[in-house]
């Protein structure tokens, strides 16, 4: 007889497309779609739901991704106020 699942195994992963997690943080779809794919930005490989071609990913990791991507932007001085020297 084979072994009972583990528990968290069993547990469906919430996931979204990247539209809706773009609406999640009121961000435009063009730029989640370019984290999503920049090698760089490390996102973990997108799931499918059956019979449908749309790349879905893990809500409870974007959180968290997005918390810390927010946390390393610091936002620049603005520059083009200021007087020019004399």
């Amino acid at each position: 007889m084979p072994e009972s699942p583990d528990p968290a195994e069993e547990m469906e992963v919430e996931t979204m497309t990247i539209p809706k997690l773009a609406a999640r943080v009121g961000v435009s779809r063009t730029l989640v779609h370019r984290l999503a794919t920049n090698p760089a930005e490390k996102w973990p490989a997108p799931v499918f739901r059956p019979g449908s071609s749309r790349p879905e990913y893990s809500v409870s990791w974007f959180d968290q991704y997005w918390a810390e991507r927010k946390g390393r932007i610091r936002q620049g001085r603005r520059t083009d106020l200021e007087r020019p020297a004399e």
